[in-house]
């Protein structure tokens, strides 16, 4: 049973990990918006100006429909992140590309790069995963002083799912350490595993139990 110092110390992690996730979220959201505010525009002066063509409107009023859609997915998205869903389940590989594009700044003026193998399909409960995930991509990110590359990859082992991240040197010029305390230890990560389990072995970091 979790203590209330653990629980409190799992809640600080999460949030945390949504603060440094909020650029992300933040840039993916003006992207949904900005076609909305666009299309608003268009058809706005298109009507002031008394052109007014069936045609013309019943298209644009279809990609302005289509713009809301994805800026509702991307706001429930959003909320899921803050209120997760244990029941809420996804494909792997959308999960694992989800993170990875959230944190594409962080990556790009960091130590490490990752190279994503994963295209399963696989079903897994999402909030098993996301933070945890997360949690890991940022710690390698903070922590790493020289030029690295993790590899990411699952596989099924005794009929479970496992996702592996594997790290080896790579070659290229180190940038300067993350403006960015230490993230997080590994041991901590044990506290937002939302029954998953994870285990670090010297340069493998391994995560399972996702289903």
């Amino acid at each position: 049973m979790p203590t209330n110092s653990h629980h409190s110390s799992a809640l600080a992690l999460r949030f945390e990990i949504i603060k440094r996730l909020s650029p992300g979220f933040r840039h993916r959201m003006l992207g949904r918006m900005q076609p909305i505010s666009l299309l608003s525009h268009l058809m706005g002066k298109k009507i002031q100006s008394g052109q007014t063509e069936p045609e013309f409107l019943l298209k644009r009023l279809q990609e302005l429909k289509e713009s809301l859609n994805s800026a509702t997915d991307a706001t429930v998205d959003l909320f899921s992140w803050l209120t997760p869903d244990d029941h809420s389940l996804q494909a792997l590989n959308a999960v694992v590309e989800e993170c990875l594009d959230l944190l594409k700044m962080d990556i790009y003026t960091s130590n490490v790069s990752f190279e994503n193998t994963i295209d399963s399909k696989a079903l897994i409960k999402v909030s098993k995963l996301r933070h945890v995930l997360a949690a890991c991509l940022l710690t390698f990110i903070d922590i790493t002083d020289k030029a690295t590359k993790v590899t990411l990859s699952a596989e099924l082992v005794a009929g479970e799912l496992v996702i592996e991240m594997t790290m080896q040197p790579a070659v290229g010029e180190s940038k300067p350490a993350n403006g960015n305390a230490k993230f997080v230890d590994w041991d901590a990560i044990q506290l937002i595993c939302q029954g998953a389990k994870f285990s670090k072995e010297q340069e493998r970091i391994v995560i399972s139990n996702l289903a």
